[in-house]
C-alpha cells in the first residue's frame, strides 16, 4: 500500500507529513552512507533486506510508481557512480546484456508512451520493464569492480529470506508466495554450492523457511523455482568434478528415491489434504485436472491469459500493445480475471507489452545466461548463479516476476550478475569455452585449476582438492561479488 492509501483516514495533512518522514529517513541513509567506505553495500542492504523480511507491504511504500525500494537503488547506483561509471560502456562481461539492457529501455519508453496515450490503467508503473535491466547492468558492473573480502561480510543476507517467511507467520500475515519463492530460490542456490563445500547451515535453514512457506501458502511456482534451483546448482556443481561420483551421494540418492516410492505408494486412493506442511499443496496439485476447483480453473485461467495475449499481439507485432494493457478473459459469459491482471508469464509478458523483437531479446538473455554459467561451473561462484537463474526463470514462467516492482529488481539483479559471472576470475569465466576445446584437443593435457590455489591433474580430472569454502579471494578487479565467499583462497 502507498502511503497516500495508508494514510487516507487520517487526512491529507498526515499524507504530507508521512512522505516527508520517508523522505529524511531515506536522505539519512544516502548521507550515512556516503560518508562510510562501504557506501554502495549500506545502501544495497538497505534495499533488499527489508523486501527480503516485508515483501510487498515494504515494496510499494511511496508515491506510485516511485517507491522507496527503486529510490535506495538509484541512491546506491549514484553513490557509487565514481566507481562503476567509468566501465559501465566497456566492461567486456557485459557487453550483451548491455546491449539488450538499452534495447528494453528504448522499448518501454514507447509502450509506456502508448499506454499514457490510451489510457491504460497503471500505464507509467510499465517502466520498469526497461528501467531495471539497467539498473541490473549498472549494478553488476559495481560488483565486478568490488574487492573479495568486501562481499563476505554481507553474505548474512541470504538467510534474511527464511527469516522474513517466519516474520510473516508470526504476525499472521497474507505470504506473497511467488516473491518469497523467489527470494528462497536464489538464497537455496548459493546454500547447495555451499553445502558441497562443507557448510549446510544456509542450505537448511532456506529449506526450512521454503517448508514454512507451503505451509502457509500452499502454491506450486514457488515451492516448485526453490527445489529446481537447488537441484541446478547442485548439479552445476557436481558435474564440475570429473571424478567419480562418491558412495554418500549415491546412498542419499538411491534413500530419497525410496521415501518418495513408498509415499507414493502408501498415499494412493488416501486424502492427502490431512498431511502435515505438504497436505495444502498436495491436495492443490491432485485437484489441478478438476476445472471446477480453484486449482484447476487457475491452470485454464493462466493458459486463457497466454493465448488471449498472444491473439491481441498480432495487431502490433513489432511495438506490443503497449504498457498497462489489460487482458480480459471471458468464459461462461463474464470476466474471469481481474481488470489489472498481466499475463502472469513473464516471456509472455514482454511480447505482449513490448512487440515479438523485445520478447525474443528477453528470452535469448535468460538462454545467454544460463549458457555463460554453465560453461564456467567448474567455479562455484558461477554453478550457484546457474541455480539462481533456474529459479528465477521457473517463477518468471509461472508469474510476473519481471513485471512488479516486488519481484523484478531482485530478478534482474541476479540475471545481470549472472551473466556477468560476478566472483568468477576471468580465467575461469571468458576463457572457460577455450580452456575445454583445447583439453579436449590435447588427451592427456592437464585441466586449469576451477578455484584459484587448487592443484590440476594429467588427463584432465579435475583439481585434486581444493581448501575450505569461506576464505576470502585475493584482490583484483574481477573478483568481487555477493558471492565471493564461495571462491576460496590462493594457497
Amino acid at each position: 500500500m502507498s502511503i497516500a492509501d495508508s494514510a487516507a483516514p487520517f487526512g491529507s495533512g498526515f499524507s504530507v507529513f508521512a512522505a516527508g518522514c520517508v523522505v529524511v529517513c531515506v536522505l539519512s541513509v544516502l548521507v550515512l552512507a556516503v560518508c562510510l567506505r562501504g557506501a554502495g553495500w549500506v545502501l544495497w542492504a538497505a534495499c533488499l533486506v527489508p523486501l527480503f523480511l516485508l515483501g510487498r507491504t515494504y515494496a510499494t511504500v511511496g508515491v506510485a510508481p516511485f517507491y522507496a525500494l527503486d529510490v535506495l537503488a538509484a541512491f546506491a547506483l549514484l553513490a557509487t557512480l565514481h566507481t562503476w561509471g567509468p566501465r559501465a560502456f566497456t566492461e567486456r562481461r557485459l557487453r550483451r546484456f548491455r546491449a539488450a539492457a538499452v534495447g528494453l529501455a528504448a522499448m518501454t519508453c514507447q509502450a509506456v508512451y502508448r499506454g499514457m496515450g490510451a489510457g491504460y490503467p497503471d500505464a507509467l508503473k510499465g517502466l520498469i520493464l526497461g528501467l531495471y535491466p539497467v539498473f541490473g547492468w549498472c549494478a553488476a558492473t559495481w560488483f565486478l569492480t568490488r574487492r573479495g573480502g568486501e562481499a563476505g561480510r554481507w553474505q548474512w543476507v541470504l538467510y534474511v529470506p527464511t527469516a522474513g517467511v517466519v516474520l510473516t507467520w508470526a504476525l499472521g500475515d497474507p505470504l506473497p508466495a511467488a516473491a518469497t519463492g523467489l527470494y528462497l530460490a536464489v538464497a537455496g542456490a548459493f546454500g547447495a554450492q555451499l553445502k558441497l563445500r562443507g557448510s549446510s547451515r544456509l542450505l537448511v535453514w532456506t529449506l526450512a523457511g521454503a517448508a514454512l512457506m507451503t505451509a502457509l501458502a500452499s502454491k506450486r511456482g514457488p515451492l516448485l523455482a526453490v527445489l529446481a534451483a537447488v537441484a541446478a546448482a547442485t548439479l552445476a556443481g557436481r558435474c564440475s568434478s570429473r571424478g567419480p561420483v562418491r558412495l554418500p551421494v549415491l546412498t542419499w540418492g538411491v534413500a530419497t528415491a525410496v521415501v518418495v516410492g513408498v509415499l507414493g505408494v502408501g498415499l494412493t486412493g488416501r486424502d492427502v489434504g490431512g498431511l502435515p506442511v505438504v497436505g495444502g499443496l498436495a491436495a492443490r496439485v491432485s485437484a489441478s485436472e478438476d476445472a471446477s476447483t480453484e486449482a484447476g480453473a487457475n491452470v485454464d485461467l493462466r493458459l486463457g491469459m497466454w493465448r488471449e495475449a498472444f491473439r491481441e499481439v498480432r495487431e502490433e507485432p513489432l511495438l506490443g500493445v503497449g504498457a498497462g494493457h489489460p487482458i480480459e478473459v471471458i468464459g461462461h459469459g463474464e470476466q474471469l480475471n481481474a481488470p489489472r491482471a498481466g499475463p502472469h508469464n513473464s516471456f509472455v509478458g514482454y511480447v505482449y507489452y513490448l512487440g515479438w523483437p523485445a520478447g525474443i531479446a528477453f528470452l535469448l538473455l535468460v538462454a545467454g545466461t544460463l549458457g555463460r554459467t554453465w560453461r564456467a561451473r567448474r567455479h562455484p561462484a558461477a554453478a550457484a548463479w546457474f541455480g539462481a537463474t533456474v529459479g528465477v526463470a521457473v517463477t518468471a514462467s509461472t508469474n510476473v516476476a519481471f513485471e512488479t516492482t516486488y519481484i523484478g529488481l531482485p530478478s534482474w539483479l541476479v540475471l545481470a550478475c549472472a551473466f556477468a559471472l560476478v566472483g568468477v576470475p576471468p580465467r575461469d569465466g571468458e576463457a572457460a569455452d577455450a580452456r575445454t576445446s583445447d583439453a579436449r584437443a590435447v588427451p592427456g593435457a592437464p585441466v586449469a585449476p576451477a578455484f584459484p590455489g587448487a592443484r590440476a591433474r594429467p588427463g584432465g580430472e579435475g583439481p585434486r582438492s581444493a581448501p575450505p569454502l569461506g576464505t576470502a579471494v585475493p584482490a583484483g578487479p574481477h573478483v568481487s561479488p555477493a558471492t565471493a565467499r564461495l571462491a576460496p583462497s590462493r594457497s
